[in-house]
């Protein structure tokens, strides 16, 4: 009988748990509508319109760096612009959405938390780019361009980390700008460090050594590496790890969430916070 009983309060308990899930999911689904709406004003080309702004800004850069002849692995533009650019823009999405997320009309719609649009932005932004990957390659692919279809699995991989890794830092630096205001603009400049090391303009394996000590531990030219080896598996990654980025991640992710609880719990700002 009490056997029973408990299997019954288990399934009950897992049913309760993917119902709550669905619901997220739906929550989540809805943000990302309405922010596109109100962005596009109901055009049903929102979405290429989101592809089309890293296409351009590709495209750009793809014809400055072929005009000066950038050093770059293999001489292949397409590939450094393409997997640089998109790990890049999937990482800065996630983290500017999770500094201004929460503040606007959606959060007072009953059931609905700024954990939502965090959430709802990480996992848009890993889509957008991940479809741009293959939106960009796969063409170039079939006209010829030295460039492949990127590897899947690892893709899924590195897009996933650069935009949870978006989130990850937004609610730290959210919450320290929240505790210490003065300390804003410090993180503005960091922001900006993070984008000069980021690999957008250098790979690892053409910068000087001594400057390698130092810029491969931004997780982000880590996963550009991998993104640019994974449209071109000739493309060198010796001095790129794989795995720092997802462990940093994990610690990252942890200290976020736990700071973002307690600011929630305590209230806003220093006072709040030592209250």
């Amino acid at each position: 009988m009490s056997v029973t009983t408990d299997f019954a309060d288990a399934r009950g308990g897992i049913l309760e748990f993917l119902r709550r899930l669905y619901d997220d999911a739906l929550i989540m689904r809805m943000l990302t509508l309405r922010e596109l709406r109100g962005k596009y004003k109901g055009n049903p080309l929102g979405f290429l319109l989101e592809l089309m702004k890293p296409v351009i800004l590709c495209t750009v850069h793809y014809l400055y760096f072929a005009y000066i002849q950038k050093d770059v692995p293999n001489h292949v533009y397409l590939v450094f612009v393409a997997g640089g650019f998109s790990i890049w823009l999937c990482f800065i999405k996630t983290y500017m959405a999770s500094l201004h997320s929460g503040r606007g009309t959606a959060m007072n719609i009953p059931g609905v938390t700024p954990m939502h649009a965090y959430l709802a932005t990480a996992i848009w932004s890993f889509l957008l780019f991940f479809a741009f990957s293959y939106a960009v390659s796969v063409p170039a692919w079939l006209l010829g361009a030295p460039i492949k279809p990127p590897n899947f699995m690892l893709s899924v991989r590195l897009y996933a980390t650069a935009s949870f890794l978006g989130l990850a830092f937004g609610l730290i630096t959210s919450s320290i700008g929240t505790v210490i205001p003065p300390l804003a603009p410090f993180l503005k400049m960091f922001r900006w460090a993070m984008f000069i090391t980021s690999g957008i303009y250098n790979s690892l394996s053409t910068m000087p050594r001594i400057e390698i000590v130092y810029v491969q531990y931004n997780p982000i030219i880590n996963l550009a590496e991998y993104q640019r080896h994974s449209f071109d598996p000739g493309y060198p990654v010796f001095f790129a790890s794989l795995s720092y980025p997802v462990e940093l991640l994990a610690v990252l992710m942890l200290i976020g969430l736990a700071a973002n609880r307690a600011l929630a719990r305590r209230g806003r700002g220093m006072n709040g916070y030592l209250a």
